[in-house]
């Protein structure tokens, strides 16, 4: 017979033991280097991003580039996808990942071992969020047979 007590400590440590993935991407980000602000969605179940704010009025050309295509979910927490660089007009390998609640890591890569990262950091105002608290939005229903749809 089992004790609720040891069934709760194997629950504990079986947490532990599994990596953390409650931190989530979605929301406005900001690249502070250059003041320009970019906004994490859900595009077909994967992460996107896209420019949504620049630092310098010259840049304003670049509002609404999607910088992040495709990136999906590995089993190491890292959003890997496509990465879209706005200065040289390349795309990239690259991955996203999140070890605070308020920091992401950027990285792009030319090939596997010419990487290149940055930190930005999570917004304080997630009123320009593509999604209410930048959270992914439901799937549309599916429409039902024989319904004429």
């Amino acid at each position: 017979m089992h004790s609720p007590a040891r069934a709760l400590v194997f629950c504990v440590a079986l947490g532990a033991a599994t990596p953390a993935f409650a931190i989530d991407p979605w929301g406005v980000w900001v690249r502070e280097t250059s003041g320009t602000w970019f906004d994490f969605y859900n595009c077909a179940g994967k992460l996107c991003a896209k420019v949504i704010g620049v630092g310098k009025p010259d840049e304003k050309k670049a509002i609404g580039t999607v910088i992040l295509r495709n990136a999906v979910l590995d089993d190491e927490g890292v959003w890997r996808g496509e990465i879209y660089n706005t200065e040289d007009g390349k795309i990239y390998k690259g991955g996203v990942k999140l070890e605070k609640a308020n920091e992401l890591t950027l990285e792009g890569c030319l090939i596997s071992f010419l990487c290149k990262s940055e930190t930005w950091k999570r917004a304080p105002d997630q009123t320009k969020a593509s999604t209410p608290g930048g959270q992914p939005p439901m799937p549309a229903p599916s429409p039902k047979p024989g319904l004429g749809h």
